[in-house]
């Protein structure tokens, strides 16, 4: 048996949610999550609806390219504007 070290909280956790630390690249996270959930599904869809191999690639890395080239720029956004933040904060004090 484990020996527990008692540091007065309680390992256990009282809700069950996924908790994330606050961070300006959520929106980010958010989004490649929702991108790596649904080109997948897209996948699974185009090879249904489209029986050209040559068509399905082109629909495929478009779409890929797309999303990747979305996340880019809106992490690129993101960091622009925690640098202007920085740069507004360090000229105030």
């Amino acid at each position: 048996m484990p020996k527990q070290i008692e540091t007065g909280r309680s390992i256990t956790r009282k809700g069950r949610s996924i908790t994330v630390a606050p961070s300006p690249f959520n929106k980010v996270k958010f989004e490649l999550g929702v991108v790596l959930v649904l080109l997948p599904l897209i996948w699974l869809v185009v090879g249904r609806l489209i029986a050209d191999s040559l068509v399905q690639f082109a629909v495929l890395f478009g779409l890929g390219s797309v999303a990747a080239v979305w996340l880019v720029l809106r992490t690129r956004a993101t960091l622009r504007k925690l640098e202007a933040e920085q740069d507004s904060g360090a000229q105030q004090k």
